[in-house]
């Protein structure tokens, strides 16, 4: 019965290892996958097969627009360190972005280690993962909410600006909700002394 359990054992522990090794080399590939999705929106090399991004995500990736543009976005914002990361932790963005000043491409850190993104170390990962948002969590917040940085707002622009370009139409209660969010922005950008073409 003892030999039963260990053989059991044993082959659990390879069942797992085999787990953590395709998360590994998933998060990476999920990294690439995105960057290539990137790179089609970013050079309109959809318009070979759609007139549009949003038709291109619906026919030929089977998936919406918003969930391709969310990845795209987690890739510019944090890099490939987050896909590796979520195969292993399972982390949401709003998680890592609370505790991405301990993550380096190579892994996490906590109380000076550096774990490494490794899938043998994926129980580590995860609890390092974990501690480290039960500290924010409990860590007082600041009075002041910080400001977003200048060049995510930047790139934020730029997103929104392609996705205006693929547009074909827009119906009139749009094009005031856009027309009030255009001189927002105006304002906003006078007041920064941004001058105005």
């Amino acid at each position: 019965m003892d030999q039963t359990l260990e053989k059991q054992d044993f082959n659990l522990d390879r069942w797992i290892g085999r787990r953590e090794a395709f998360g590994l080399i998933a998060g990476r590939c999920s990294a690439a996958e995105v960057e290539s999705l990137r790179r089609i929106r970013d050079e309109r090399l959809y318009r070979g097969k759609t007139r549009t991004w949003d038709a291109f995500c619906a026919q030929h990736l089977g998936v919406s627009r918003r969930n391709v543009e969310r990845s795209i976005r987690c890739l510019e914002e944090f890099g490939p360190a987050f896909f590796h990361l979520s195969q292993l932790a399972h982390i949401r963005p709003e998680e890592y972005r609370a505790i991405a000043p301990h993550i380096t491409a190579e892994g996490v850190r906590l109380d000076g280690t550096e774990i490494a993104l490794l899938p043998e170390n994926s129980g580590r990962v995860s609890a390092a993962v974990a501690e480290l948002l039960r500290r924010k969590r409990t860590a007082p917040e600041k009075s002041e909410p910080a400001a977003p940085a200048f060049a995510a707002i930047l790139k934020r622009c730029e997103a929104a600006a392609e996705a205006l370009e693929t547009l074909e139409t827009v119906e009139p209660q749009e094009r005031l909700k856009l027309a009030t969010l255009l001189w927002r922005i105006r304002d906003k950008a006078a007041n920064l002394r941004v001058p105005i073409l």
